[in-house]
Formats: C-alpha cells, sequence, structure tokens
C-alpha cells in the first residue's frame, strides 16, 4: 500500500495515537493495532523499530504518571523476560528471513489466534502453574523482535495467574521494558534495525494517546478490563485482515 509522504505520516500519527490509548487501557494493545498496518504502509523491519520507539515512550509514560507506586508482579517479569530471550534471538532472524508478504500473512495469524484463544479462557477461574511462564515467554520473545507483537503469549499467561487489572496491565508494560534492550540488540545482530524517518512526530503521537488512554482507564477500564481486553483482540484481528488485504 503506498501513500503521498504527508498523508502517510498523519495516518502514521492518527494509528500511533490510537494505540497508545489502547495500550494505557490494556498493557498490551500498541503492536496489535499498530503492526498489521505498519508494516503494509512502511515495511516490516521499519514496523518493528518504530512500535518499539514509540511503545516504549507509552510504556514509561504509562508507569511514570500512575496515581500510585506502580505494582508489576516481580517473579512473573523475571519469568517471562529471562524466557523470551532465547525467542528474541529467533525472532530477529526470523524477520530478516521472511519476505514482506509472508510477514504480513504471519502477523495476521498471530492475532487471529490471540483472538481465539481469548474466546476460549474468558473463564478467569482457571489458574495455571507457573511452568507455563517457559512456552508463554519463548514464544513471546520470538513475536517481539520478529512483528512486534510479543503481547498475546504474555496476556493469555497473565490472565489465567489470577492478577488484578492493576498488576496485570502494570506486569505486562515492565515485562516490555525489561526486555527492550535485548531486542533492540537482536534486531541490530540480525541487521534488521531500520528507522522510519519521521519517527519523532510519532512520539508525540504515544505521549498523546498515554495521556487519553489513562484518564479513561482511570475512569472505567479497571471496572471493564475484561471486556477492554476482548474487544481490542477482535478489533486488531479485523485490522490485520484489512491491511493484509490492503498490501
Amino acid at each position: 500500500m503506498h501513500l503521498d509522504g504527508g498523508i502517510l505520516l498523519g495516518a502514521l500519527f492518527g494509528l500511533i495515537f490510537v494505540s497508545a490509548v489502547l495500550q494505557s487501557l490494556s498493557g498490551f494493545g500498541f503492536a496489535l493495532l499498530s503492526a498489521p498496518l505498519l508494516a503494509a504502509t512502511i515495511g516490516g523491519a521499519e514496523a518493528v523499530s518504530t512500535i518499539i520507539i514509540t511503545g516504549t515512550v507509552c510504556d514509561v509514560a504509562i508507569l511514570a504518571m500512575r496515581r500510585s507506586v506502580p505494582r508489576p508482579v516481580a517473579r512473573e517479569v523475571w519469568a517471562l523476560a529471562g524466557w523470551s530471550v532465547p525467542g528474541m534471538l529467533a525472532g530477529a532472524w526470523l524477520l530478516a528471513w521472511l519476505p514482506a508478504s509472508g510477514l504480513q500473512i504471519f502477523v495476521a495469524c498471530v492475532v487471529i489466534g490471540a483472538v481465539v484463544l481469548r474466546l476460549r479462557s474468558r473463564e478467569r477461574g482457571v489458574v495455571v502453574r507457573p511452568a507455563w511462564a517457559v512456552p508463554a515467554g519463548l514464544l513471546s520473545g520470538a513475536l517481539s523482535t520478529s512483528t512486534s507483537l510479543g503481547g498475546p503469549p504474555s496476556v493469555y499467561y497473565l490472565v489465567h495467574r489470577d492478577l488484578k487489572p492493576y498488576a496485570m496491565r502494570d506486569t505486562l508494560v515492565t515485562v516490555s521494558l525489561v526486555r527492550l534492550p535485548l531486542s533492540v540488540a537482536s534486531l541490530v545482530l540480525a541487521g534488521t534495525w531500520e528507522t522510519y524517518e519521521y519517527w519523532l512526530p510519532l512520539v508525540g503521537a504515544a505521549l498523546l494517546g498515554q495521556l487519553v488512554g489513562s484518564r479513561a482507564f482511570h475512569a472505567f477500564g479497571s471496572s471493564r478490563y475484561e471486556r477492554v481486553v476482548l474487544c481490542l483482540l477482535v478489533a486488531s484481528a479485523l485490522v490485520s485482515v484489512a491491511a493484509l488485504a490492503m498490501a
């Protein structure tokens, strides 16, 4: 999909703004919405780096602007982040190896798979063992560096660890920040770190979206967290299919 420079930048600004709003509401929605459309417009490598940069700014702002001290669950953070390391290396290789069309199909499959898993796991009464952090971390790491869609495996695991909305959001955001240096290093080593030339205005879009999203979360997000997560996943699946059709 090809757009004029000004129109493309405006569209990406709006996309990053909405993605940041959703990230602030759920703790993981940033890449699910933005990755399919960014990959279709500016390419897979630039899409991943753009999401890493703007998503990191959004995550830092989420924790910094909390009305109370952030309370991520440390044991879950280190388990998911630690096991994601080998996955990130594999994901960086996958990004370099897959052609653009193959990467878009992969992104669409990941998002649709996340919806299916969430629909099958809406009952929060089931609590899984901590050992499930191993496959969740590995898959999350691989998806993080190959598509920037590292959220769904972690979400699927944490939603069955019986965490409260604030704790789950803080844990997901902290996991992303902890593994950030490793994600960038993996992409650099694989030769796939490429930045979009107008990334700086998109940082502003991320900050603006985070402000709006955080206010919405404090107003109603914590009481309707489950509904927000499911609606976000369904919408992201539709976006990913649409992006694939427009490619």
